[in-house]
């Protein structure tokens, strides 16, 4: 077995200490996705599972329940035996793969409900469909490039001791490119959502429910997403790049559960509003 150096060893504790850390960041992630899941089941039943097949709810359910396969991959990652370097590539690449995937169907789905809310207009549904695919094209093109510079140069030496795998992370400042676009695509989605939360609120004068949603579903979700990618892009920024996936899952679980209740809550405002079954109402 390899011999290290006492430099190598302290460097090696607090790269531990650090990735303990980020492993209470990834359970409570796993712990906001679960509870979520549970608390809006029984409007899920309603709304989603008992409707007819539609590209949305597709989307909802891929977003919904692809989570599960991220977080247990995370967790596979850091509590797996015996895992070799070949084993981990596999996993943090798998990993990768998903998250992007698992974001990219959230910011379609409040791609759509944006579109929706601005009455389906050509202009705007042409302006949107060019500039999802003008972030999310760069987006799969840096995962590509972070595919492949993984190393677990100690991976021989911590396993016969520690479970999971061990990376040393190269090309952080690609991620960085990922969070700074996610933050220009969501703050223009946010001010597109302006004008109806406005209209809406000059109309009603704040008392209807439905401007509450708009509100709530499309400026205040939009500023927690804001947040979560400034947050990840600080992080990659200032941090040590042992905690380069400490708000990563997070930002993957708040995107399943804002986008999952966008659906959910548009849905069951159709309904309130109708009272007629929901596919006759609303395309979302």
């Amino acid at each position: 077995m390899a011999t290290l150096a006492v430099e190598e060893v302290s460097t090696i504790i607090v790269g531990l200490e650090h990735m303990r850390n980020v492993t209470y960041l990834h359970v409570a992630s796993l712990v906001i996705l679960v509870f979520d899941t549970l608390l809006m089941l029984d409007t899920e039943v309603v709304f989603i599972w008992s409707q007819p097949w539609n590209v949305v709810k597709v989307l909802y359910l891929i977003s919904r329940y692809f989570a599960f396969i991220d977080l247990s991959l995370n967790v596979l990652i850091q509590v797996m035996p015996a895992a070799s370097e070949s084993t981990c590539k596999l996993l943090y690449n798998t990993l990768g793969w998903t998250i992007v995937t698992g974001v990219c169907m959230a910011e379609l789905i409040l791609t759509i409900r944006t579109w929706a809310v601005l009455g389906k207009k050509r202009w705007i549904g042409i302006f949107l469909f060019t500039f999802f695919v003008g972030i999310w094209v760069p987006e799969y093109a840096i995962m590509a490039l972070l595919s492949g510079p993984y190393t677990f140069a100690l991976q021989d030496v911590l396993q016969p001791f520690l479970k999971g795998c061990f990376p040393a992370v190269a090309r952080v400042h690609y991620l960085q490119i990922t969070w700074a676009l996610l933050l220009v695509y969501d703050g223009v989605l946010m001010l597109f959502m302006l004008v109806p939360a406005y209209e809406l609120l000059v109309k009603t004068g704040g008392q209807s429910k439905l401007v509450r949603v708009v509100f709530r579903d499309g400026i205040i979700y939009y500023i927690y997403l804001f947040i979560m990618s400034l947050g990840n892009l600080i992080v990659t920024r200032i941090l040590s790049n042992d905690y380069f996936t400490i708000i990563m899952i997070l930002e993957r679980v708040i995107h399943t559960v804002l986008a999952c209740r966008v659906i959910l809550h548009m849905r069951e405002q159709a309904w309130e509003g109708s009272h007629v079954h929901i596919t006759t109402i609303s395309g979302i």
